[in-house]
């Protein structure tokens, strides 16, 4: 059994891997002044893990928390993978690869080893993440922009006038209230880029890309999206394996 934790800006989602298939897998927010609490709470009950991988946009601090608790717990090293310029067919458009977050890479990898199509691959976490592949396999670029939470939460914080509680409703109507108005436009916001995206690869490619969704806010924004999208939940733990495999 190998552990595989893929660990965005305020949850961590989880797996566990017999024979390259995912027996259980899981999804939990944390606290990131008190993280090796949130990993003993959820997950001290699983089986001890012959290896642990992981994929960290969190930042050093988590990870030396999260090794320091695998040391200790199960006396094991956490092995950690980084963005490349290409993997087998995939390339990286981006000149300076590091920039680039290990969620984005491995969601890539996993999306284009399953598929090999053209592709639009959306995360939707704390940031909204938009990547365009085409058919050859070449990445053509990319978009990062708040998340759903994060837009409301910019205008709570950032104006004098406007003092509601965040919502996460999913609806693109016209509002007759602050609060519907604030949540409303970030829906708006976040579905008019993903359906333009779309479009815009579309139009450069003369053909719908196969278009992959991901992560925490995927059930609310995927029903108001234009297109058809395939939800992979565990898109990112996935490209961990694969990339884990070749290394």
């Amino acid at each position: 059994m190998r552990l595989l934790l893929d660990i965005g800006n305020s949850s961590v989602n989880w797996a566990m891997e017999e024979a390259g298939q995912f027996t259980i897998y899981g999804a939990f927010r944390y606290d990131k002044n008190n993280f090796d609490r949130s990993l003993q709470d959820n997950l001290c009950s699983l089986q001890t893990p012959v290896q642990v991988m992981v994929a960290n946009v969190a930042g050093k601090n988590i990870f030396d928390c999260l090794e320091a608790w695998v040391e200790q717990r199960w006396q094991l090293k956490c092995w950690q993978p980084s963005v490349s310029d290409k993997f087998n067919r995939l390339k990286n458009s981006y000149i300076n690869t590091q920039e680039m977050g290990i969620d984005r890479w491995l969601a890539m990898v996993a999306a284009w080893e399953k598929h090999q199509v053209a592709l639009c691959i959306v995360g939707c976490g704390t940031a909204l993440t938009i990547d365009s592949i085409d058919s050859q396999g070449n990445h053509l670029g990319g978009y990062i922009v708040p998340g759903i939470e994060l837009m409301q939460q910019a205008l709570v914080m950032k104006t004098e006038c406007i003092n509601v509680s965040i919502n996460k409703h999913a609806s693109t109507d016209y509002a007759q209230d602050t609060q519907a108005a604030i949540n409303n436009g970030a829906f708006l916001a976040t579905t008019s880029m993903i359906d333009h995206v779309v479009k815009r690869l579309s139009d450069k490619l003369e053909t719908l890309p196969k278009c992959v969704i991901f992560g925490g806010m995927t059930e609310l924004i995927s029903p108001l999206l234009q297109d058809q999208f395939e939800h992979d939940p565990n898109l990112v733990l996935s490209g961990l394996s694969i990339v884990h495999r070749t290394s």
